[in-house]
C-alpha cells in the first residue's frame, strides 16, 4: 500500500519542478544574475550588480504612477500551491494598489513564454514582471521592453540586462540557515546524502555554501549524490535516490536544495526501508510540504524557506514604484526563515495559513513598503 506521503509526493510530482529550474542558467552567467553583454547593460554588468536591501520607497506617491496602471505578469509556473500563493500576493497587492494584472502563463513551455513576452511589450504595460523562465529564453525579449521603456522587474530568472530590477530569495543564507539547523540537529556529525542538481543559479548558490560547509565540518561527509530536473522531478529523483541510497546504506542524513527534491528523496527512503535511519533536511516550503514534514514517522526534520504569498507581494511592490518611474536597486533578496518540524508540530500547524501565524517573520511589510501602497496580508 501506499502511504499518505507518497500520495501526496505523486500528485505534486511535476507541479512544483519548475520552482527553482526556470532560473536555469548559461555557463556565462550561471553564478550571478546579471551577465555582461546585454542592452543597455555595460559589459561588468555582474560584478556591478550588488544587492540593496536597504533602499526605501519614497514617501509621497510619485507623480508618475498612473491611478490605473497596468502590470503585465509573464510567468513559468507549474500545478501547486506555491505558484498559486506566489500569483495570488502578487495579484492582491497590485489590486489593493490599484492597479490591474494580466498574466500570461507559458506551464513549462519556454517557446510559449517568449510568445508571450512579445503579446506582453505589445500591450504597452506600464510594467512587465518576468517570474520564472530559462534566462537564453527570456533576456532577448527583456531587452526589448526596456528598449521600448518598459520597465521590467524579475523574480529567479538570471537576467543580464542591469536596468532591470532583479529580486530572489537569499539563496546563500537559505543554505546557512538549514545547514547551520542540521549541524546543530546532528552534534556529532553524519553521512550524507547530498540532492542537487547543476546549472540552476539559485541552487548553486546554496551548492557553494554546501561545499564550503564540507570543508568547515569534517565530521560531516558526503557519501552519496543524486537529484533529477526534469518534468517529474519528484519522482525521477526518488528513481536515483534509490539506487543511489541502496549503495550507500550507511546513510544517516540528508540535505535537498529545494522541496521537490526533498519529495523525491523522501520516496527513496521509503523504498529502502531507510525512513528511520536518515533525517532529512530542505528547502522551500508549502501546505503539502507541511503535511509532509508533519505525519507520523516523518524524516523531514526542517526547511529554510520564504512565504510564497509574501514574495509574490513584494515583487509586485517592485513593479508598482517601476511603474511610477521610481529608481530601484538592481538587485534585492528576501530573507528566509528556518521551519523545524518540531515547531510545526508544536504549534498545530497544518497549512501555510497556520505557518504564517505561527511564524509572523515570514511576512516583510517594510520591504519595499510605502504609505501610498496599501498592503496586504498574504492568505487573506
Amino acid at each position: 500500500m501506499r502511504s499518505k506521503a507518497i500520495r501526496v509526493i505523486g500528485a505534486a510530482a511535476v507541479g512544483m519542478s519548475l520552482l527553482a529550474a526556470c532560473s536555469q542558467s548559461t555557463d556565462d552567467n550561471k553564478a550571478e544574475p546579471g551577465a555582461s553583454g546585454a542592452a543597455g547593460g555595460a559589459g561588468n554588468c555582474a560584478t556591478q550588480r550588488t544587492v540593496d536591501n536597504a533602499r526605501k520607497l519614497p514617501e509621497a506617491k510619485p507623480t508618475g504612477l498612473k491611478g490605473d496602471f497596468k502590470v503585465a505578469l509573464v510567468r513559468q509556473s507549474g500545478v501547486g500551491d506555491y505558484f498559486e500563493q506566489w500569483g495570488d500576493g502578487a495579484t492582491k497587492q497590485i489590486k489593493a494598489a490599484g492597479g490591474s494584472v494580466t498574466v500570461y502563463d507559458a506551464r513549462g513551455n519556454n517557446a510559449t513564454q517568449v510568445s508571450q513576452l512579445d503579446q506582453a511589450i505589445n500591450a504597452k504595460p506600464d510594467v512587465i514582471i518576468v517570474d520564472h523562465g530559462l534566462a537564453d529564453s527570456v533576456n532577448p525579449k527583456i531587452d526589448d521592453a526596456i528598449a521600448k521603456g518598459i520597465p521590467v522587474v524579475v523574480y529567479d530568472v538570471a537576467i543580464s540586462n542591469c536596468k532591470a530590477t532583479y529580486i530572489s530569495q537569499d539563496d546563500a543564507s537559505i543554505a546557512d540557515k538549514i545547514l547551520g539547523y542540521m549541524k546543530q540537529d546532528n552534534p556529532s556529525g553524519g553521512k550524507l546524502a547530498y540532492v542537487n542538481v547543476s546549472g540552476i543559479a539559485p541552487l548553486d548558490s546554496r551548492d557553494k555554501v554546501y561545499q564550503q560547509f564540507l570543508k568547515d565540518n569534517p565530521t560531516f561527509t558526503q557519501k552519496a549524490r543524486f537529484g533529477k530536473y526534469t518534468e517529474s522531478v519528484a519522482a525521477d529523483t526518488a528513481t536515483e535516490g534509490t539506487a543511489a541510497l541502496s549503495a550507500a546504506p550507511d546513510t544517516t542524513l540528508a540535505f535537498a536544495a529545494y522541496d521537490e527534491l526533498a519529495k523525491g528523496t523522501l520516496i527513496a527512503l521509503r523504498q529502502n526501508g531507510m525512513t528511520n535511519k536518515v533525517k532529512v533536511y530542505g528547502v522551500d516550503v508549502s501546505t503539502a510540504d507541511i503535511q509532509l514534514m508533519t505525519e507520523a514517522g516523518s524524516p523531514w526534520r526542517a526547511t529554510a524557506a520564504t512565504d510564497p504569498a509574501n514574495v509574490g507581494a513584494v515583487v509586485a511592490r517592485a513593479s508598482i514604484a517601476a511603474a511610477g518611474k521610481v529608481d530601484l536597486p538592481q538587485k534585492m533578496t528576501i530573507p528566509a526563515t528556518l521551519i523545524t518540524q518540531d515547531t510545526l508540530k508544536a504549534n498545530g500547524v497544518t497549512n501555510m495559513d497556520t505557518l504564517r501565524k505561527a511564524l509572523p517573520e515570514l511576512a516583510t511589510p517594510d520591504v519595499l513598503g510605502a504609505p501610498w501602497i496599501t498592503p496586504i496580508r498574504p492568505g487573506a
